[in-house]
């Protein structure tokens, strides 16, 4: 028989299970918030998607490359030599390719093929790909236990496309465009402002990823290729909205955004894995394109928060160059604090050069006075994003505008500032320019309302939302009585800050699997490293 609860009992017991829930709601640090990542460090053959835990602290795991740097700038200070910074590094340069797709809360099936959306000539060295509404924001996944189920299906997707792009690339097994042989307008060069060339009238008629499985096959261990040219639209001229001493001036550093309303100065769901570093990545590109044929991209961290996912993908070549990876999750939804609306962002140090990832789902809603809402977002979570300290390292970024390179994507909600009849009738005219000057985003940033001093790429693309299911037609195209009426416009966003990032390519794809149209980017990227034979 059991003993009946006493009235202390009971209230502890609710007092435990209050506090649980509260710390669920409000997106607190708890053990529950961490992320995942292969396990790249045994000899094993096969990848494991494994969880790190939160540390109590961290400290840096010395490279080799670092450790005689450490003992020559301890000699030096000793005042036996003097070497100046530039001799002892060198600037290496990498390729980052970013996308953002928001596929309306459905699950991926088995059979969905990401290789024309992640195809890229040459591919590139890291891959970071962000997601909102892997799950539907319902009240049971934004209040309830959180569905990683999706998460994992996106993954083991990412993993099966990027190895099998990368081994065709290696073995000759298809020709792949280049997005860099004409980074203005990849086809129809008149998308734009052009006023020459002939109009294609089958510009939404292509062939993309939506038809699942046919562009590679593997058959009895031999590629069967394909070559399927891809209509995508890209741009390399970049648009800068205000200016601050840190674009011109590399001795300047940001003060970052003080949240006081967290303990510790902790944000929310901060996170770290700091893996001690056991090598260096190739020093040229000849090099690093050289071991392709042996290298497989590998999960360098991915995170999930409700509907919010954030993977970064990197070559195992160069998985060894990077440390202090550190998470951090911040929730803009119901009541100012739940995880249907936020972000997620990832921090790290790649050699000596930092860098920090920020995937975001802003506040939803095309009313007057709405972006406001969407600017206090992003000020929130500038404000709100917090790293913890790396033990040892003083220079460790602990919030995003502290980082060498930041980029920032997501559906950033931003909306087009015209009626509906309006809008359309400029889409139906693909007066993208005219269109633009509407644009909730641009208009803001000329105002310095929000991301004062951050680039985006020229705009090329149609606008990415909202569209019909299954359709090449935007809502309200459709006689569906059901189905809601959207101003046609660009909620999906990628944009940067900080010296070294050089855009390449800004276009969008053409899966219908969603409402939402993925749009993707290419950067160079400049990576300090230590110069070995000068230690």
């Amino acid at each position: 028989m059991k003993r009946p609860m006493e009235g202390g009992e009971s209230c502890a017991r609710a007092l435990s299970w209050s506090k649980s829930l509260v710390r669920r709601w409000f997106n607190i640090k708890s053990k529950a918030q961490d992320f995942h990542s292969d396990n790249v460090f045994g000899q094993g053959a096969d990848d494991e998607w494994s969880t790190f835990p939160v540390r109590e602290t961290c400290k840096v795991g010395k490279s080799k490359a670092e450790r005689p740097y450490k003992e020559s700038t301890d000699q030096a200070h000793r005042g036996k030599f003097v070497l100046d910074a530039a001799e002892v590094t060198e600037t290496l340069e990498y390729r980052i390719f970013v996308a953002t797709w928001n596929v309306g809360g459905k699950s991926p099936p088995s059979n969905l093929n990401l290789e024309d959306w992640l195809r890229a000539s040459p591919l590139a060295d890291i891959y970071v790909l962000g997601f909102q509404e892997i799950v539907p924001l319902n009240a049971g996944n934004v209040l309830g236990t959180e569905d990683n189920g999706p998460a994992k299906k996106w993954v083991s997707l990412i993993r099966k496309a990027l190895n099998n792009l990368l081994d065709a690339s290696s073995n000759g097994g298809y020709q792949t465009h280049s997005l860099v042989s004409n980074p203005v307008v990849e086809q129809n060069d008149h998308i734009g402002c052009s006023s020459t060339g002939q109009r294609n009238s089958s510009f939404f008629h292509r062939h993309s990823f939506q038809s699942w499985g046919l562009s590679m096959r593997m058959d009895e261990d031999i590629m069967a290729p394909q070559v399927r040219l891809d209509h995508r639209y890209s741009v390399c001229d970049q648009v800068i909205f205000g200016s601050r001493q840190s674009d011109y001036d590399p001795s300047y550093r940001l003060n970052g955004f003080y949240d006081d309303e967290y303990m510790n100065g902790d944000s929310p769901g901060a996170v770290v894995f700091s893996p001690t570093s056991h090598g260096h990545a190739a020093s040229s590109t000849e090099e690093r394109d050289g071991s392709t044929g042996h290298s497989r991209y590998c999960l360098l961290a991915s995170k999930q928060m409700v509907g919010i996912f954030l993977t970064v993908w990197v070559k195992r070549e160069i998985r060894d160059s990077i440390r202090n990876l550190k998470v951090s999750c911040v929730g803009r939804g119901l009541m100012g604090y739940l995880g249907n609306k936020g972000s997620i962002s990832i921090s790290l140090s790649f050699h000596q050069t930092s860098f920090c990832f920020i995937c975001s789902h802003l506040t939803s809603g095309q009313k007057e006075g709405d972006e406001l809402r969407r600017n206090s977002d992003v000020m929130e979570i500038l404000r709100k994003t917090r790293f913890p300290p790396v033990h040892g390292d003083e220079k460790s970024p602990e919030t995003i505008l502290e980082h060498d390179r930041i980029i920032w994507l997501g559906d950033l909600n931003y909306r087009i500032a015209l009626s509906h009849r309006s809008a359309k009738a400029l889409v139906e005219m693909r007066n993208w320019n005219a269109l633009l000057e509407k644009d909730q985003l641009r208009l803001e940033q000329r105002c310095g309302g929000v991301f004062e001093g951050w680039n985006e790429g020229r705009i090329y693309f149609p606008p990415t939302y909202k569209y019909s299911n299954n359709s090449d037609q935007y809502s309200g195209d459709v006689m569906n009585q059901k189905e809601k009426c959207r101003t046609p416009a660009w909620c999906d966003r990628i944009l940067w800050y900080g010296r070294g990032l050089n855009q390449l390519s800004y276009f969008r794809g053409e899966s219908r699997f969603s409402d939402h149209r993925p749009v993707s980017s290419i950067f160079t990227v400049e990576v300090e490293s230590i110069k070995h034979n000068k230690i």
